[in-house]
């Protein structure tokens, strides 16, 4: 990309045919007032959604886990004695899940972790995971979006991690789940084997194929056009070797620490071709900037190829065989996309531009 910014395509553009512009809305994650709790969700009975009037759902939803109430926990009475238990120096309400490490290091006993719920697709994404995973309570949040302003945003409490992703397997007891990729497993001892190795990495969610997709649910080729030959194409070998870095440029990341670079010494190139007429010999090099002679071969191949092939644009299709001819005739579908042959969608026949080779029958979506 340097080299090719820097010397020039010799391409010019000629018009723009088309120009989409995608816009994102933007949702600050805090939590605010009162937001009541989707159907999909309170019917797992797997929240607590505290009645708050204020901006303090953050404060209101640590306290019913840390003081879980045995009637009515959704009621903020419950509550109010506890609220001076809690510090909260420096914290700003409504507060924003960026703020949580700062609330983690004033109450030492306390980790949060909060998942976001999207009604659209009903699923979770984990917005905070908290690096404290030893400590007494260990308190797992919800943000709720109000359907009718998505500005506004409340923090719930998730009393049974169970209960909240039982829709994703067809296991019906308790399960044990991820905090940092929301993946419920059937033991507490598998997930303790396997919260090691999640989180080395950032917090994600595993999304399900559609079941009532196949293109989705089944891995199966499709990519059939990939799979006929090319007139033309280019094999290319690189020779590199080991170089040293300075001990500033060293980088250290996973427990990994990089310690050499490939420095390219030199490549080989070779032009290969159906029809033997056009083949070259291979292009060795070895010496001084050797990607700037790739590149510069790489362009002049494709100013060469480019050049046989608009000689062979309306090519004529030699005469077939009889085998030919008696499998063409035998097609119900077209070799490239699979799609059967109508009178809306009819069968023609696909030839080499190059050698005028007969190749396969084709539909005219081709």
């Amino acid at each position: 990309m340097d080299q090719r910014n820097k010397r020039g395509s010799n391409f010019n553009i000629e018009r723009v045919s088309r120009f989409v512009l995608s816009i994102c809305p933007y949702h600050p994650l805090y939590g605010s007032t009162f937001v009541r709790t989707p159907d999909v969700l309170a019917n797992k009975h797997c929240l607590i959604n505290v009645q708050n009037n204020d901006e303090k759902c953050f404060i209101w939803s640590v306290l019913s886990a840390v003081y879980p109430a045995a009637h009515n926990p959704q009621r903020l009475s419950k509550y109010k004695n506890q609220e001076h238990s809690l510090k909260v120096e420096g914290l700003n309400f409504l507060v924003q899940t960026k703020q949580i490490a700062l609330f983690e290091k004033l109450n030492p006993s306390i980790s949060v972790n909060v998942l976001a719920f999207e009604e659209s697709s009903r699923g979770f994404t984990v917005e905070y995971r908290s690096p404290e995973r030893e400590r007494e309570h260990q308190v797992n949040l919800s943000l709720l979006e109000d359907a009718d302003n998505p500005s506004k945003r409340h923090y719930v409490w998730i009393k049974n991690m169970s209960a909240l992703v039982c829709h994703r397997t067809k296991h019906t007891e308790k399960q044990h789940v991820c905090n940092s990729c929301l993946h419920p497993f059937m033991s507490q001892r598998v997930l303790d084997s396997h919260i090691p190795y999640c989180i080395q990495h950032e917090p994600q969610r595993v999304v399900y194929p559609n079941p009532q997709n196949e293109k989705e649910c089944v891995l199966k080729f499709r990519s059939k056009h990939k799979q006929h030959p090319l007139p033309f194409y280019l094999v290319c070998d690189f020779e590199s070797f080991l170089t040293p870095l300075e001990k500033e440029e060293e980088e250290e990341r996973n427990s990994m620490k990089k310690l050499d670079v490939h420095s390219v010494s030199g490549f080989c190139c070779y032009r290969i071709s159906s029809e033997p007429k056009y083949r070259t010999p291979p292009k060795l090099y070895s010496g001084p900037d050797p990607m700037t002679e790739f590149y510069d071969h790489v362009m002049e191949e494709s100013r060469v190829l480019s050049k046989i092939v608009s000689h062979q644009v309306g090519l004529p299709m030699r005469p077939m065989t009889f085998d030919e001819h008696k499998l063409h005739e035998a097609a119900r579908e077209c070799v490239n996309c699979g799609g059967p042959f109508s009178d809306r969608n009819l069968k023609v026949h696909h030839h080499d531009h190059v050698c005028g080779e007969y190749l396969f029958p084709a539909c005219q979506k081709m």
